[in-house]
């Protein structure tokens, strides 16, 4: 019976090593995918800052459009 526990003892730590390796690969694979998520938020971040930049630049663009075309419609009536 000495030696079945051994064998038993043996099985259920190489079992409990190879979980304990597998965990580990698991931690570090989710840390590099937040890293990898939050690098693409910063970039998601900076291009949605460049596009509203972009749109009200051109708001201001049709803004003042607007008005002249208001002007020279005032002037042809």
């Amino acid at each position: 019976m000495n030696k079945l526990e051994k064998e038993l003892q043996s099985y259920a730590r190489a079992k409990h090593e190879k979980h304990d390796a597998f965990m580990k690969e698991f931690e570090t694979w989710g840390k590099e995918m937040e890293a990898t998520l939050n690098k693409l938020e910063k970039i998601n971040d900076a291009l949605l800052q460049q596009f509203q930049a972009n749109m009200s630049d051109a708001e201001a663009f049709f803004a003042k459009k607007e008005k002249q075309f208001a002007r020279m419609f005032h002037h042809f009536r």
